[in-house]
């Protein structure tokens, strides 16, 4: 299991970085966002402007070592990942969205349990605005 775990890891890597060359010009991530790859322009711009109203994602964490990210086993168990603007109190399940003139969460993030497997992957912007945790950190 160990194998494809690491394996998992690589094609982690691999795809945030060839989604990230797939949309043109990248920059590499910087200015208080969490580094570690490359994305463009607009993502890098959007996750700035997420994170000067306060939002950050919070990584679904693991309950136990056999819940590592890569491990498919139906079994374990997980937190779910979800958005918290610390500015409001806000939460998001979902990526919060632009609505007039600022990004809106959905209401429905909550620190909860859920069975299953490992989660999807984060997308860049999840990636971006998270503090720590995730495949590989």
């Amino acid at each position: 299991m160990k194998f494809i775990q690491k394996i998992s890891y690589i094609l982690l890597a691999t795809a945030l970085v060839l989604g990230s060359l797939a949309h043109g010009d990248s920059v590499y991530v910087k200015d208080g966002l969490r580094g570690g790859i490359s994305v463009s322009r607009e993502t890098y711009q959007k996750a700035l402007d997420m994170r000067s109203e306060g939002w950050v994602y919070i990584m679904p964490q693991p309950k136990s070592p056999q819940a590592a990210w890569g491990n498919g086993d139906g079994r374990t168990t997980w937190w779910v990942g979800y958005w918290v603007n610390k500015k409001t109190g806000e939460t998001s399940s979902k990526t919060p969205r632009w609505r007039g003139s600022r990004y809106v969460g959905d209401g429905q993030g909550e620190q909860a349990w859920r069975r299953g497997g490992t989660p999807r992957w984060p997308t860049q912007l999840e990636w971006l605005l998270s503090r720590g945790g995730g495949p590989g950190g």
